[in-house]
């Protein structure tokens, strides 16, 4: 099971997603992209804020108190967090996490942590990139597919 915080970030995601599903037909255009936009922010922000929550209850569980605050604070420098990032990291933990979350997570699923990654970078500077919030939400979903695997592997089911 995830640690309260994912739980309670992945029920705040939802709730935004569908909130944002339902109002999208009632609002113009670049006000849509604006409703597209925060999801995106915010399905990224999931994926960092998990996997910082997950490390540091793996360490909270494994390691000593200076060890647990050196993995916090060193892991939390880590932002707009795509697969090579998360890789990286999580294999100076444990290699075989890795080929875990590919054996247990479909390409699409990696895709879409990418994209949210990619697509927070663009809006981060201004940029705009005219994806839908439909495409988002799915983004979304997989993201809390990604991060439900991810914590099942590192901490145990």
């Amino acid at each position: 099971m995830p640690p309260h915080q994912i739980v309670s970030d992945e029920q705040r995601l939802s709730k935004l997603s569908k909130n944002l599903n339902e109002a999208i037909a009632d609002v113009d255009l670049p006000l849509q992209y604006v409703f597209s936009n925060h999801l995106v922010l915010a399905g990224a922000g999931h994926v960092e804020n998990s996997v910082l929550a997950i490390l540091a209850e793996y360490c909270r569980q494994h390691s000593n108190i200076p060890i647990k605050r050196y993995v916090a604070k060193t892991v939390s420098r880590n932002n707009s967090l795509n697969c090579e990032k998360i890789k990286s990291i999580s294999d100076d933990f444990d290699t075989s996490w890795w080929p875990e979350i590919i054996n247990s997570t479909g390409q699409n699923v990696r895709d879409s942590i990418d994209s949210l990654k990619t697509l927070r970078d663009q809006i981060a500077h201004g940029k705009m990139n005219g994806t839908g919030i439909t495409v988002v939400s799915q983004y979304c979903s997989d993201a809390r597919i990604f991060v439900r695997k991810y914590s099942e592997i590192v901490l145990g089911p």
